[in-house]
């Protein structure tokens, strides 16, 4: 059993927002299997399908802390979800044996797909732990991964302000920016993109194109260990010597998914490899000599996997998992330790804070920092509101279906011996002409007199949000708050996505 620490640094979330599930596969009996906040080890079957159809997997986030969890021998993945619970779902495989569906954040059928989600890999075993922060799929929740034994490794790191900066740099690409999905909830590799119909499926072929004639009259040259493997274009393949089979020219697809044509498999995956990362890099048209090593002539071209350039640019190791072949000359986000003695997962900022070292901003005692963001569905307690997928930045969920008489409760607030005299809360409205109501803030009980509030009428859409400041008398100490919602109308009038406090 390897220690596992959950480490909530977003500095947007509370724990109580966040789940954590590890699913996989038992490398002994094959089974598939699903591990439980104790470390147990358990083989998934249809039974844990509830009613809805989708078994519950999730393991909650500690009250205040870290979390601290175990890891069983196994292969598999550890996933992330904020906001609301991720729903797999227990099927029958070809062979009749139980598996797990998976999330599919890149479909948009998928039960999961407005679920604020994301996962790394790993294999633990008696030879030790390898593991990875993937992005070869979306990119969605900043991860830090921290492995422990021989040596302290530590991969994924986002520079300052790195999940902002992907976003912004993909949204600023006119071939990429429709892999943006939601309100910056995610973006999906661009072999999902070509699949779901929002990226161009010819997108990379002028650039394969003049691959493949340059090097009808040239020589490829791929190193492999000692050996150098020649290649040229005959016949419309790539053939090379060496007994190396014949590639044939790859679509767009088969680059972005380092499949197809570039398949892996057999004796000549090595070269497919080599081949498929020069493919995504931009480097095999200007390069005869592969790999190319220099991370300064990757992503050169207008036509490239900007995609996995964006991803690379925004990791302060400059490493990064932004498709298949990444790991080709040590450039994913992958490490592995022989004896491993413990591995820890830091879920870092979704804002322009600083990622670091230092402990959660949560005041001591399990009080709540009144000036960090207190997202809506982090209440300790609530009366006739609901929970739903929220399309805001940085996706998650919200509270929503609020009217006259509803409220919602936070524990433990702590302001300061300084007094606060404003608050913030991030809202939207779709509510009918002539509909509009007051959120309220109520100190430690939810009848006592208001100590600030705002009026808020149609936004231009339920998920229609903006930012309103409130004035409230100056509030010190730890106290109980109430967010409590008044109407002259019976009907919903707002959602509430997050709230916070400033002096």
């Amino acid at each position: 059993m390897l220690p596992l620490t959950i480490v909530n640094h977003t500095y947007r979330y509370a724990n109580s927002a966040i789940y954590v599930y590890i699913v996989g596969t038992d490398l002994a009996s094959g089974q598939q299997v699903y591990v439980r906040a104790d470390g147990t080890r358990v083989p998934v079957s249809p039974s844990l399908n509830g009613p809805d159809g989708f078994a519950d997997l999730s393991i909650p986030l500690a009250a205040d802390g870290d979390t601290h969890l175990t890891l069983p021998w196994m292969s598999g993945r550890i996933y992330v979800s904020i906001g609301a619970k991720v729903r797999f779902k227990v099927v029958t495989d070809g062979n009749g044996r139980p598996a797990l569906q998976h999330p599919a954040g890149w479909v948009s059928s998928d039960a999961n797909y407005s679920v604020l989600h994301d996962f790394m890999e790993f294999t633990f075993t008696d030879a030790g732990m390898f593991c990875n922060t993937t992005m070869v799929d979306m990119f969605s929740i900043p991860m830090a991964l921290r492995l422990d034994g021989q040596a302290s490794q530590t991969i994924g790191t986002l520079v300052t302000n790195g999940r902002d900066n992907i976003f912004a740099a993909i949204a600023a690409n006119a071939d990429f920016r429709s892999l943006i999905l939601g309100n910056n909830l995610r973006v999906i590799a661009p072999g999902h993109g070509i699949n779901a119909g929002l990226f161009p499926a010819g997108y990379l072929d002028s650039y394969v194109n003049e691959v493949w004639n340059r090097y009808a009259s040239t020589d490829l040259r791929v190193r492999i260990g000692g050996t150098t493997h020649t290649g040229r274009v005959s016949g419309g393949q790539l053939a090379f010597n060496n007994g190396i089979r014949a590639f044939a020219r790859p679509t767009t697809r088969d680059v972005f998914f380092c499949d197809g044509a570039l398949n892996a498999g057999g004796p000549s995956g090595p070269i497919a490899a080599i081949l498929g990362a020069a493919f995504n890099r931009s480097t095999l048209r200007d390069h005869a000599d592969q790999p190319t090593t220099d991370p300064g002539t990757f992503y050169r071209t207008p036509i490239s996997n900007h995609y996995a350039r964006v991803l690379h640019e925004n990791t302060v190791d400059g490493k990064a998992y932004g498709f298949a072949f990444d790991d080709v000359v040590s450039f994913a986000s992958y490490v592995e330790d022989h004896t491993p003695t413990s591995m820890t997962l830091r879920l870092t900022p979704f804002g322009p804070q600083a990622p670091g070292p230092g402990p959660s901003p949560t005041p001591p005692g399990g009080a709540v920092n009144a000036y960090a963001t207190i997202q809506a569905e982090s209440f300790n307690a609530q009366s006739g509101t609901q929970t739903e997928a929220c399309q805001d930045s940085g996706g998650g969920s919200d509270v929503g279906y609020i009217a006259n008489g509803d409220w919602l409760r936070y524990n433990q607030v702590d302001f300061g011996s300084a007094p606060a005299t404003q608050f913030q809360a991030r809202v939207a409205s779709g509510a009918a002409a002539g509909v509009s109501g007051l959120v309220q803030v109520r100190l430690d009980n939810p009848t006592t007199a208001p100590v600030g509030s705002f009026a808020i009428a149609n936004t231009g859409g339920w998920q229609s949000w903006r930012t309103v400041p409130a004035s409230i008398a100056g509030v010190t100490g730890v106290h109980t708050v109430y967010v409590t919602f008044a109407s002259g109308q019976p009907a919903d009038f707002v959602n509430l996505n997050w709230l916070t406090f400033s002096r």
